[in-house]
């Protein structure tokens, strides 16, 4: 007895497509085959912890961020297939799949676009979206932005959070 619907795709199916996809993406990116294979990556993850279609994924280098040695900063963004809104992620290290995503905003200071909340899976999403908008009093309590907001590059060069640029 098969117990599949017809707009189920079998679990086997859509690994073999992943597989695939991470195999033959790095060669067709315009950023090359070292680059290409860390944006197949990051999306591939990204549309696993949000459970989308990588479809809805756009990736690029992030300018702001960039570093000289592998594993160059990433922004994703997604485009919500129901509502049409989208979201932005950074993936700070690319080439580990441990870490988490960091969803990006802007600071209620500076107006920067910074990481406000880390994401592993979607009920992270959730949880930072069904919170009260960030104000400046939520900036100066350590726990409840990620560790990286404090010092990020996104914050404007006079943002008391910018850090040392």
């Amino acid at each position: 007895m098969n117990s599949q619907t017809p707009q189920t795709t079998p679990l086997s199916d859509r690994a073999h497509a992943a597989a695939a996809y991470l195999r033959l993406a790095p060669e067709q990116s315009p950023y090359g085959p070292f680059r290409g294979a860390d944006h197949a990556r990051t999306r591939l993850r990204l549309a696993a912890a949000l459970g989308i279609g990588l479809d809805r994924i756009e990736t690029q280098p992030d300018g702001i961020r960039r570093r000289i040695f592998p594993g160059e900063p990433i922004i994703a963004t997604v485009k919500c297939p129901a509502s049409g809104e989208t979201y932005t992620f950074l993936a700070r290290n690319p080439l580990y799949d441990d870490e988490p995503f960091e969803f990006l905003g802007s600071c209620p200071e500076c107006g920067g676009e910074v990481p406000l909340a880390d994401i592993r899976h979607l009920a992270d999403l959730g949880t930072y979206l069904a919170r009260a908008p960030l104000n400046t009093r939520d900036t100066d309590r350590p726990d409840s932005l990620p560790e990286t907001f404090q010092e990020d590059a996104g914050h404007s060069t006079d943002c008391r959070h910018g850090g040392i640029r």
